[in-house]
């Protein structure tokens, strides 16, 4: 097992996951969740036959005992990489037995969506699930296909609207468009906030403490040509914005804002994210990941309306060796090679 992994390294990995890699499976974004006070702590795992698995790891002291997250709430999955047919249930369960064995309290660990099914068979006792939908279009038979038999006809009618209403639209990295789509998320966290139950303002400030600027700024500038920008406007006007990251065959919706004012009446919203299947579907991508979300929010109908497949996930918290109250760890992986 290696505890110091390069970027070079990390990316022969990520060639040999080959489709299987999502872009929050990158050394760029390693680079920007460590960019905010988290500490690297990836681990490679290599076998005798010379299979390799890497865990995309990072730190954060705290008072009660170190906390390890592959990625941290919020930051998407970090989980597991390697080839296809490399992560098999035994090599999963001796990944796991390291990983209890770090001098933590708990272990975060959220693998890709597609092996959920491996995972819940192999976690050990005392594990804690943190559900999740996660919601992921199937972009098979091109842009075409996917208008046709994925798009809902009240969608496809808010397109054609959309096309009438006179917005201009531009595409471009992140880094240049991020204060206009900043200014636009705040407007969504005022509205988000006004519809909310909790009381006056703590919906707002705990989304934004989960994606500050700082966050969307480290994602830009680390992953660079592969952090877009889509921004839609309407007489000049920023009306809506929508952020996706790409890795391969994969496009990520990561994250939408808007003015509703101004997005509304010219259906922005819906018109910017069929634009981004547009873009995929032209360029190879096999899917569109759009995220978690939770089951009856306004959110998860505007997704559903692009006729995604529901993949009932999770992450796992994981109990670490501190938590077990002084009980010796034990390094259980002697069947790995030793660096």
């Amino acid at each position: 097992m290696r505890t110091s992994v390069s970027d070079e390294l990390w990316q022969d990995v990520l060639a040999e996951a080959g489709h299987e890699a999502l872009p929050s499976q990158t050394p760029g974004w390693r680079a920007a969740v460590c960019s905010q006070r988290w500490q690297d702590a990836t681990r490679l795992y290599t076998w005798p036959d010379d299979t390799r698995v890497l865990v995309p790891l990072v730190r954060s002291a705290a008072a009660d005992g170190a906390q390890y997250a592959s990625w941290p709430v919020g930051w998407g999955v970090g989980g597991v990489l390697g080839a296809p047919g490399a992560v098999t249930a035994g090599r999963a369960r001796a990944v796991l037995r390291d990983l209890a064995a770090l001098p933590a309290q708990r272990i975060y660990l959220r693998p890709h969506p597609g092996s959920t099914r491996l995972w819940e068979e192999v976690v050990p006792p005392g594990t804690r699930r943190n559900p999740r939908l996660t919601q992921i279009l199937d972009l098979e038979g091109g842009f075409e296909h996917v208008w046709r038999s994925r798009f809902r006809g009240k969608l496809r009618s808010a397109v054609r609207r959309a096309e009438r209403a006179g917005l201009t639209v531009e595409q471009d990295s992140a880094a240049r468009l991020l204060p206009e789509f900043d200014r636009l998320f705040e407007l969504s966290l005022d509205r988000w906030d006004s519809q909310s139950e909790e009381p006056t303002g703590e919906l707002r400030r705990r989304v934004r403490a989960k994606y500050p600027l700082e966050k969307f700024t480290a994602v830009a500038d680390r992953l660079g040509k592969d952090c877009r920008i889509w921004l839609a406007r309407r007489d000049g006007q920023a009306a809506a914005a929508v952020m996706t990251l790409h890795q391969g065959p994969y496009v990520v919706y990561w994250q939408g804002a808007m003015d509703k004012a101004l997005a509304a009446p010219t259906y922005a919203a819906p018109y910017l994210l069929h634009l981004v299947v547009e873009d995929a579907c032209a360029h190879g991508a096999r899917a569109l990941h759009m995220g978690d979300t939770y089951p009856g929010t306004s959110v998860t109908r505007f997704k559903t309306a692009f006729g995604p497949d529901d993949h009932h996930t999770a992450g796992y918290w994981i109990p670490g060796a501190a938590a077990r109250r002084g009980t010796p760890a034990r390094n259980e992986t002697e069947d790995m090679r030793k660096p």
